[in-house]
């Protein structure tokens, strides 16, 4: 029986590629069609070399590090930031500056929710912190899905209990502010992992409702369109001295962001969501890799090894874990 479920799981895995190969596949053979359709919705421009801008960006990670048998547990969050500066008109490494913002928080229950909120503010105040003369400042993530995070944290029911609740409500406002003035300065690119927004294929005879498969097929490297965002319903309290007016500000300025598709060296396509739609000459360079942007990439691995290292500290000490 185990390895007749080996069997059919394997054989899930390869009807899924074949799907997807037949779908491509299929939206090649029209792509000609398909280009033009799109080009009644949005041009399909290409990349140009032009001025580099200087970029920044930042990550988060965080977990539990240490439960005992009281009860207790002490998380970290773990902030990571990179930024890449031009060197002129003559090519070379890029000059790096890293910081790691490590902050460790006891708690009596699993307050994830909250901690994920604040990881999210975290990283909205060290962009603003480590990188307020950058051109562009990074998110890894959507914007949607950060003012989710933050939304969930702070109307959780446990916030007053957590330590780490208390922390991000005593940073809420602040938060709010450095993401308002960051946006207003059109220096915000958040790069979401994965959408299910659809702002292009329903509009075509595709026929397949999904802007990266039909964008795939259609797209040369290099190429890009450039699109309105879907109006989203944004939801924070309005506590801390935050006011209806000021959020009212910040939500349009969340709305108002412009969506890029691109199609990267890899042949894979990239979101981006920004007021600046040029930043895409620019941007396009850092993905050398399948779907990954180089500067977040390399804050990921960091923050991740800050954490990793305090967690193998804190495993190696504590008497209290259920295996050894």
């Amino acid at each position: 029986m185990r390895w007749e479920s080996l069997l059919e799981s394997y054989k899930k895995i390869v009807n899924f590629e074949e799907e997807r190969e037949k779908i491509l596949e299929d939206l090649m053979v029209r792509k000609d069609e398909l280009r033009t359709e799109i080009n009644r919705i949005s041009t399909i421009r290409e990349i140009k070399e032009g001025k580099y801008l200087s970029v920044g960006a930042v990550d988060s990670s965080f977990d539990e590090l240490f439960g005992d048998s009281w009860g207790r547990r002490l998380y970290a969050v773990c902030v990571s930031g990179i930024g890449f500066i031009p060197g002129g008109f003559i090519q070379k490494d890029p000059e790096v500056l890293m910081e790691e913002c490590i902050l460790e928080y006891e708690e009596d229950d699993d307050y994830s929710r909250i901690l994920k909120g604040l990881a999210i503010a975290k990283e909205i105040h060290s962009a603003k912190e480590w990188f307020s003369d950058m051109d562009l400042v990074l998110i890894d993530g959507s914007a949607k899905s950060s003012i989710i995070s933050i939304n969930q944290a702070m109307t959780s029911k446990n916030l007053e209990s957590s330590a780490s609740g208390r922390n991000l409500k005593s940073m809420y406002k602040d938060t709010l502010d450095a993401l308002y003035e960051m946006l207003y300065m059109r220096k915000l690119v958040f790069i979401p992992k994965r959408s299910s927004e659809v702002l292009i294929a329903d509009k075509v005879s595709s026929l397949i409702n999904n802007d990266y498969a039909l964008l795939e097929a259609v797209l040369e490297k290099g190429e890009y369109v450039v699109l309105e965002s879907q109006t989203w319903n944004y939801n924070l309290p309005k506590v801390g001295g935050v006011s209806e007016e000021f959020l009212s500000k910040l939500f349009n300025l969340l709305k108002s962001l412009n969506v890029i598709y691109f199609k990267s060296i890899s042949g894979r396509i990239v979101k981006l969501e920004t007021h600046m739609p040029l930043s895409v000459h620019t941007l396009w360079d850092f993905f050398p890799l399948e779907g990954e942007n180089i500067l977040t990439y390399l804050i990921d691995r960091s923050a991740k090894h800050y954490l990793v290292e305090l967690k193998k500290h804190a495993n190696e000490i504590n008497p209290y874990k259920y295996r050894k």
